[in-house]
């Protein structure tokens, strides 16, 4: 309607300003310090201040005044995000409010219901009770996660995880006694197909995301779960590179148990690049790390696999975030610079870095495909959606959520499964 497009126009006036607002000093941590910024949240975030900052101080106990005012800017950026949805669809994306504001944002599959995620998350958090913290990255990023699940848990077909810190912590292995073991085997209970998409490449070798997956695959073993029900969890290693199937396996002391055998790449993949392109890139991007390595006298090995190069430290060494973000940044210059046009992923892995052929963009598109879902019936969980990270890719692909630790992820599974 007309009154409600001058609303519209009003609030992105508005908002511009207050982006305009920002001190300097933001301006230039922010261009420096980019590949570490979300520019969605960032928006977000911004727009709650000026409310924080009119009336925390002044509240009274028992004031509605921030909750009405945080609640009414989640309310006008669902309608940006409503307009940016229909942009895109008609193919103006460039002509979308919400894209003048942030140049960055990308496509949604589905609308976003953030008031009713806003109240859900104000009444766990009492976020607009807050007198001298202002609404943070995180409260947002909270916000943003619990609006999507809300949404897609009407028609989700298809929820894939990261490995380390989503699943189970870094480097560690999936223990039978976390909660998220009995959240997945719902899933899968209620018709929902449930993969690991991780990193981690071992070609022909099962028994080693066995052993990552060992109390996810003891529960199921124990539960008896028939083999179709079994059947609908996958793992995607290697960014996309592989495809394994949890399956009724005999032991060697011959016992049954769930296990992963190997899809044939043939049977889901379709390649987009040549060995010789493959090799050229890892070699560029070997070059890179080497260089890297070597600059910051770092005391890492650098080792190369068949889809994948990248640096292990060794024993007792510590590398800083600022380190590995280097090295990750150092091989995206090189390979944009000089390797073939293929897809790759560089990315801080919070102990490592490692550069894939393919990203987890094209894996998870791969398993839709091959298993006949659409993206917007896709949610995608990961903690690396920074633009170092390697889940950063999906949010072309799927649905997205965006989590900093396994317990986050368990939150969000109770809302997913409507335990909450």
């Amino acid at each position: 309607s007309k009154s409600s497009l001058s609303f519209l126009d009003t609030f992105c006036f508005l908002s511009s300003l207050s982006l305009a607002a920002m001190t300097s000093s933001y301006r230039v941590n922010y261009q420096l310090r980019a590949h570490r910024r979300d520019e969605l949240i960032e928006f977000i975030k911004s727009l709650l201040l000026t409310p924080f900052v009119v009336h925390a101080r002044q509240m009274q106990q028992g004031s509605d005044v921030l909750r009405e005012a945080y609640a009414g800017i989640f309310e006008s950026v669902a309608q940006l995000i409503n307009g940016h949805i229909a942009h895109c669809a008609e193919g103006r994306e460039q002509h979308s409010p919400l894209k003048e504001l942030v140049p960055s944002v990308g496509f949604f599959f589905t609308p976003l219901d953030l008031l009713e995620a806003f109240k859900l998350y104000d009444t766990r958090t009492a976020l607009s009770s807050r007198q001298f913290v202002a609404p943070s990255f995180n409260d947002v990023r909270h916000i943003l996660n619990i609006s999507q699940v809300l949404q897609i848990r009407r028609t989700g077909q298809l929820v894939t995880f990261d490995g380390d810190q989503t699943l189970y912590e870094d480097g560690g292995n999936f223990a039978q006694d976390s909660p998220l073991v009995s959240d997945l085997i719902d899933l899968i209970n209620k018709g929902t197909r449930v993969a690991l998409v991780t990193a981690a490449g071992y070609p022909g070798q099962p028994e080693r995301y066995e052993t990552r997956l060992s109390g996810l695959l003891a529960e199921m073993t124990s539960r008896g779960l028939d083999e179709e029900v079994a059947g609908r969890f996958y793992v995607v290693g290697g960014e996309c590179n592989y495809l394994f199937r949890c399956a009724w396996k005999s032991a060697a002391d011959g016992t049954r148990r769930c296990g992963l055998v190997e899809i044939a790449p043939s049977v889901w993949r379709h390649l987009q690049w040549t060995d010789d392109d493959a090799r050229m890139l890892l070699d560029v991007a070997e070059k890179a790390l080497r260089d890297g390595v070597g600059r910051m006298k770092l005391a890492v090995d650098v080792l190369r696999k068949p889809h994948a190069v990248g640096i292990v430290r060794r024993p007792h060494v510590i590398l800083t975030r600022e380190q590995l973000d280097e090295l990750a940044l150092s091989c995206k210059h090189a390979l944009h610079a000089h390797g073939p046009a293929l897809p790759f992923c560089a990315f801080n892995g919070g102990a490592d870095v490692w550069v894939d052929i393919g990203n987890k963009l094209i894996g998870v598109q791969a398993l839709q495909q091959y298993l006949g879902i659409a993206p917007k019936d896709t949610l995608h969980v990961g903690d690396q959606f920074l633009s170092i990270g390697n889940d950063v890719a999906t949010r072309r692909g799927c649905c997205t959520a965006w989590v900093s630790n396994p317990k986050e992820t368990c939150q969000l599974m109770d809302i997913f499964l409507c335990k909450q």
